[in-house]
């Protein structure tokens, strides 16, 4: 690979990463440079280390910018293509680990070991249903779409590459 080309990959790497920073300022503000992000979901917190989170926003945004960025030139350039792969397989990864982490923020759900205080017989009704169960039914069910998308990304990526071939 020439200079050239190099360059001009090494700087599309350095936009990746710029945005992924403006995506992680814009949601989380100036706690991104913090050394954990916490979030609190109903009496506990969950602390997210900010590589992790900027290392998930890159992959994703690196991925749809590769792949629309390699879609002009029919997914031809090896290296290009090669990291569209790779990108997407550590993507379907993550959201795989995501899926099978959903169920742990139901604190309703006594598998995981959460003990609800004060019981749920003292507390008021409490339709659960609707309280935890829509919002980790959506997120479960976009992250499955998202698994959809970027698995038929990659077969258009191999049917292009493979009728460019011949």
């Amino acid at each position: 690979m020439k200079t050239k080309p190099l360059l001009q990959e090494i700087l599309w790497l350095l936009g990746c990463i710029a945005i992924s920073v403006i995506t992680g300022l814009c949601i989380f503000g100036k706690t991104l440079f913090i050394d954990s992000i916490d979030v609190n979901l109903h009496d506990t917190y969950f602390v997210i280390k900010k590589q992790h989170l900027l290392i998930s926003f890159f992959i994703i945004i690196s991925f749809f910018v590769y792949y629309f960025k390699e879609y002009k030139y029919e997914f031809c350039r090896k290296i290009q293509r090669s990291f569209i792969f790779l990108l997407s397989f550590i993507l379907i990864l993550l959201a795989s680990l995501a899926v099978q982490l959903l169920p742990f923020f139901n604190p309703y759900h006594n598998v995981n070991g959460w003990t609800v205080y004060p019981p749920l017989s003292v507390q008021p009704e409490i339709d659960q249903f609707k309280q935890n169960f829509i919002i980790l039914t959506i997120v479960s069910k976009a992250v499955l779409v998202l698994q959809i998308i970027v698995v038929t990304m990659l077969l258009s990526v191999t049917y292009k590459w493979a009728k460019s071939k011949k």
